[in-house]
């Protein structure tokens, strides 16, 4: 892992919270992914976590960070299902503070209601980053109050997959994420 300070390669962060309640859930994963064609000029890190056990993550996981921090371009957050709100606001207040190549922003089915204002400030101005996708999340308020936050895109549909085309028969259209990549989003009518 001390390599990787000395590393040039864009990083993009993946933390995934299981919870599958099975031996060994409690315990922190990580892989750290240089070969493939689509790893070849940049490494890609998996880090598996609990949200159950996240007050015992959350000092390897930012330690992990600090590791990549200079390089991360994409670091996307994923639960599911919807869970209580156990990532603390200073996951997203360093991620706006501490790394300054940061592109992307994914989170899906989180609970956000631990961010705070001055956070989304500071993820508003941040020189780099181009998109902040909150798909499916609870609470997420806060990132649209007052137009903060420019770079927002609110998924409430399902992401079919990255398409290339512009044109579909199922009724879902194209959504750009801003980054040059065009995904497919499906979206559902709540009928009452």
């Amino acid at each position: 892992m001390e390599a990787t300070r000395a590393e040039t390669k864009p990083v993009w962060v993946y933390v995934i919270f299981r919870k599958n309640h099975c031996s060994g859930h409690e315990k922190m994963t990580v892989n750290i992914s240089f070969d493939g064609p689509i790893f070849w000029n940049r490494q890609v890190a998996y880090i598996y976590c609990c949200s159950c056990h996240f007050d015992e993550h959350e000092g390897p996981l930012m330690t992990i960070l600090s590791k990549f921090e200079q390089r991360v371009e994409r670091m996307c957050l994923v639960d599911r299902p919807v869970d209580y709100p156990f990532l603390p606001d200073s996951i997203f207040s360093y991620m706006a503070k501490c790394m300054p190549k940061l592109q992307f922003i994914y989170l899906r089915e989180l609970d956000l209601e631990k961010i705070n204002r001055a956070t989304v400030v500071d993820l508003a101005n941040h020189n780099t980053l181009k998109k902040v996708i909150v798909h499916g999340c609870r609470n997420y308020e806060v990132l649209e109050d007052f137009r903060n936050l420019p770079q927002l895109l609110v998924v409430r549909g399902e992401i079919l997959g990255l398409k290339g085309g512009s044109a579909s028969s199922d009724g879902s259209r194209l959504a750009s994420a801003g980054t040059g990549l065009k995904f497919r989003i499906r979206f559902y009518v709540n009928e009452y």
